[in-house]
């Protein structure tokens, strides 16, 4: 992820973050402080969950190499 896109990942948070705010949902703007803090990690584990994802998809998809000749 280059950087132009966490600021936009970090404004978003920050604005989602805010608007809970004055809605009066304080209580879960705990979790936005936690997102923003660990934005690099949590975009590791996702990039990490979703190749795991595919290359076991990938694995199955060819049915034909499990069949018998």
């Amino acid at each position: 992820m280059n950087e132009q896109n966490k600021s936009l990942v970090r404004h978003l948070l920050t604005a989602s973050g805010v608007l809970m705010a004055a809605l009066g949902l304080g209580n879960a703007s705990g979790l936005i402080e936690e997102l923003l803090s660990n934005l690099d990690t949590i975009w590791d584990a996702i990039l990490v969950v979703s190749g795991t994802v595919v290359s076991i998809v990938g694995f199955f998809k060819n049915k034909e190499r499990f069949s018998n000749p």
